[in-house]
């Protein structure tokens, strides 16, 4: 019997540990201007819930990206990125400067979160809460000795090269901050959440 315990009580210990680490790692690059801050409130909902800790974010973005698909995604790069609705007038300056050898992509890309959690019953919780939240995009995509880690992913995307474009740009830049909107909605629902 006091093994088990000691077992156990080992395991929140290493999970108490990390969570530490991570909060403070979240509190420093929140300072240094590193975590979108569209999503700070969520990231901060979330690790209110002590069997809970954020790994990693993105609040969404529309992109520029020099990619060439028959390469590996290591050889792309990110031209301009903005984590917000963008003008015409951005996209077209950043189109018109465009100097690399790469072929350049349009993305919208949607939120993403990493979350671990200290136990499975706490991911299947937090998996629970999302899917009620409407977010379809997201698993558990690993289990360690101390806890079980967690991708969800708004499903909001669009991409397709730039050259290959015909279309009006005001139409596209429309349509792409018409999905940041959406996108925002989600985020904004996924706060309300007492997880």
């Amino acid at each position: 019997m006091v093994r088990s315990y000691s077992k156990i009580s080992q395991r929140y210990s290493m999970w108490d540990s990390f969570r530490n680490t991570r909060i403070k790692l979240l509190e420093e690059a929140i300072s240094e201007g590193k975590v979108d801050e569209k999503i700070i409130p969520l990231l901060k909902k979330i690790n209110e819930n002590k069997d809970l800790v954020t790994i990693s974010s993105c609040y969404g973005r529309i992109v520029l990206l020099g990619f060439d698909v028959a390469k590996t995604k290591k050889t792309s790069t990110f031209y301009q990125k903005w984590h917000r609705r963008v003008s015409e007038e951005e996209v077209e300056l950043a189109l018109a400067n465009y100097t690399g050898r790469l072929p350049l992509w349009f993305k919208v890309e949607p939120f993403i979160l990493h979350v671990a959690a200290k136990d499975m019953p706490a991911a299947i919780d937090f998996l629970t809460k999302m899917r009620k939240a409407g977010v379809k995009r997201g698993g558990i995509q690993g289990i360690q000795k101390d806890r079980a880690n967690i991708e969800m992913q708004g499903t909001i995307s669009l991409a397709f090269p730039v050259d290959a474009f015909e279309g009006s740009w005001n139409d596209m830049i429309a349509m792409a901050n018409k999905m940041m909107e959406l996108n925002e909605k989600q985020v904004k629902k996924l706060e309300r959440i007492k997880w």
